[in-house]
């Protein structure tokens, strides 16, 4: 027994520190733990009577990258005074890096606690135990620093070379001389090099995504189990399409160094975050034309920038284009504001006629400078002005886009068709491979026939399955009779007929217009009220077109002249209840086509500046009541007077009222005719003839 263990150190106790790096070396290092677990023995020989294991950290690093709760639970002991020694196989199992080290041994030295390893007893109050003890800590950090730095050149080195040692994508096989090459199931291929094909043509993961969820066609996915390379066929997500555009190894470029580590100090400790994306420029390796490729390498890059573009902060960010957005406006994503440079953002108004109304506009620089609004135009005027433009540069294209048209749907349908073939060609093979099993199997070892006859109902089942979809396949293929050949070249010769036609989606006009729109440039115009378009075409050409703008107060639910002309003439002798009734009697609608009430009549009259009715007594225009009871006299007799002319009147539409100017009562006719029916003297017979006069004229015969 050594001198330095007394017994005010037996009399505490001991701890024993077992550690390995890695699960890996938990389950394989199997001779290492067992050495470690064997220190307990060691500690009760030296005369420790209370010993502790200490395993919590079992598959931690020592390196500190990792919190280690069974460190810190051994700190915590030796700080409490009741730990006398602390054992470990080594330095490299107490800790791999000076700081926790030294920590250690300063916590021991001032607790008075032994530091015991396969070597000897040390004891940390001691300046040589504390000098041999800090060179054991120093070498244990350089050691794992060395073997890592070895390990990485290596890797390095034969990365650099091209050789493949990573798990390869699905799609790709690992060669024996560390290469890659295409997987040999032409199934797979196929399914792959579609995904990359409908990318083409939609422009969108998301639009892929939704194509082949209502196809209901399934992608190929390497099994998620542990150590089987197996490749599963499940139903895709965006995660896993939008994973194959982005990977360059399907473009034949082998590539290393795409992602990189993060480290960042968290209460006092390491903390590495890996799979931050590096920039192509920051690639370490790039080694082009490595393997075959489902795509080239342009269209790789055609395919990242319709990616970047699709990112709807892009468009916040002044950049257009990008995969057409929801909603009826067709320009969402193609217009610039000719003032700041700004991408225009879209808004929209619901109409109960029209449904949702499109207003482009941008928003400038507000959020700083606090100044209104650059330009902002109503989106539908402008959307028909383009897109006639833009049907006026494709009519000589016109038939060609047409016989495209058909030979893309037939070749969707054999696409669906061949995807649906292969499918079935290999569920036939499964269904066979598991009749022969079943075949070979003895009959009296029923636990094996029956989990087969099991298995093979179920390939049976999905054969028949796949056998109904392809048959499904088959008959929807269009077959185009000459009649519907020759409406479809009628459609091709007249490209207006066909963008109006209501089965012709927005989704296809928006990337009809992307397709040969780079951008338009858009700025508005007070005197005259217009918006100036600058159309900037895929070739680079340019043509500049002006779009007549509404004036401020005038759009398409505005209230006809008509109706605000007849409200300001009747609010001279009627009150705003009387003209709702007039009104709605007569069947005017407002703009927004709803009846009227005084609400409305009301905000007319604020708008136009109508004055409201004026009190009875200042009217200068009054009704046949008010005359009568001027005049002293019955209203019939006013009535008379209207009719024979004697008394100017007139009536503005029908079910409104007489209106009376006051002072044509002082007119001398009308004074005689009033004192004729006050002496009692009735006036002349109203005509001379026959012909009965209607008691109530149009307004265009007084």
């Amino acid at each position: 027994m050594s001198e330095k263990i007394r017994p005010i150190h037996t009399e505490r106790g001991a701890c024993v520190y077992v550690r390995q790096s890695s699960m890996q070396q938990v389950r394989t290092r199997l001779e290492g733990q067992r050495r470690q677990y064997d220190l307990r023995e060691r500690a009760q020989l030296l005369g420790f009577q209370r010993v502790t294991v200490i395993d919590e950290d079992q598959g931690r690093t020592g390196t500190g990258a990792v919190e280690r709760p069974g460190f810190g639970r051994l700190l915590t002991a030796v700080c409490s005074g009741t730990v006398g020694a602390v054992l470990a196989l080594e330095a490299s199992r107490l800790a791999r890096n000076n700081r926790d080290w030294h920590h250690l041994i300063d916590l021991c030295a001032m607790a008075g606690t032994l530091v015991i390893d396969h070597d000897g007893v040390y004891d940390p109050s001691l300046l040589n135990d504390r000098l041999l003890l800090g060179l054991k800590g120093t070498m244990s950090e350089f050691e794992i620093s060395l073997l890592r730095q070895r390990a990485m050149e290596a890797h390095r080195q034969k990365v650099q070379r091209g050789m493949v040692l990573t798990q390869v994508p699905v799609g790709y096989v690992r060669t024996e001389d560390e290469g890659m090459e295409k997987t040999p199931d032409r199934q797979v291929q196929e399914a792959l090099a579609g995904v990359f094909r409908k990318f083409r043509e939609l422009g969108s993961a998301r639009q892929v995504l939704l194509w082949y969820r209502d196809e209901k066609l399934l992608l190929p996915a390497l099994s998620r189990e542990s150590g089987n390379r197996k490749v599963i066929w499940i139903e895709p997500i965006y995660s896993r399409i939008f994973g194959m555009l982005k990977n360059p190894t399907y473009a034949g470029v082998f590539v290393w160094g795409r992602n990189h580590t993060r480290t960042a100090i968290v209460e006092g400790r390491a903390r590495k975050t890996r799979g931050h994306a590096r920039p192509q420029d920051q690639w370490e390796v790039v080694i082009p034309e490595h393997h075959e490729g489902y795509i080239t390498w342009d269209e790789y890059m055609r395919n990242q920038q319709q990616i970047r573009a699709n990112a709807g902060w892009n468009a916040r960010m002044g950049q257009l284009q990008g995969a057409a957005r929801s909603g009826p406006a067709l320009l969402a994503g193609l217009l610039r504001c000719a003032r700041c440079g700004r991408a225009l953002q879209v808004t929209y108004s619901n109409s109960k006629q029209h449904g949702p109304l499109p207003r482009y506009w941008c928003s400038g620089d507000r959020s700083h400078q606090l100044v209104r609004s650059c330009v902002t135009f109503a989106g539908t005027r402008v959307d028909q002005e383009i897109a006639a433009e833009v049907l006026q540069a494709l009519r000589p294209v016109g038939i060609q886009a047409a016989f495209d048209a058909l030979e893309r749907s037939q070749s969707q349908t054999d696409e669906k068709r061949s995807s649906l073939e292969m499918a079935l060609q290999k569920a036939r093979y499964e269904t066979a491979r598991i009749e022969r099993q079943y075949q070979a199997t003895e009959p009296e070892n029923r636990l094996v026939a029956a989990e087969l006859e099991k298995r093979w109902n179920t390939a049976l089942n999905h054969v028949r399955e796949m056998e109904q979809r392809v048959e499904e396949a088959s008959v929807a293929v269009p077959s185009i009779s000459p009649q519907q050949r020759e409406q479809l070249l009628a459609l091709g010769d007249d490209l207006e007929q066909l963008w109006d036609h209501p089965d012709a989606s927005v989704t296809l006009k928006k990337r009809i217009l992307r397709t040969v729109l780079q951008e338009v440039i858009a700025d508005t115009r007070d005197d005259p009220p217009e918006v100036h378009l600058k159309l900037h075409w895929v070739g680079g050409s340019h043509t500049e077109l002006t779009v007549r703008k509404n004036k401020v107060g005038y759009h398409n639910h505005i209230n006809s002249e008509e109706v605000t002309e007849l409200i300001r003439e009747l609010a001279l002798v009627c009150e705003d209840s009387a003209i709702v009734s007039i009104l709605n009697r007569l069947g005017y609608r407002t703009g927004n086509n709803n009846t009227w009430t005084e609400k409305h009549v009301q905000h007319v009259r604020h708008t136009k500046g109508y004055p409201a009715c004026p009190p009875p007594e200042q009217r200068r225009w009054i009704t046949m009541q008010q005359a009568a009871a001027a005049l002293s006299v019955s209203d019939a007799v006013v009535r008379r007077l209207v009719m024979r002319k004697t008394l100017p009147a007139k009536q503005i539409v029908k079910f409104a009222p007489w209106m009376i100017e006051r002072a044509h009562l002082e007119l001398p006719a009308v004074h005689r005719a009033g004192r004729l029916v006050h002496t009692g003297k009735r006036s002349p017979s109203l005509t001379t003839s026959n012909v009965q006069t209607p008691m109530f004229i149009d307004a265009s015969e007084v």
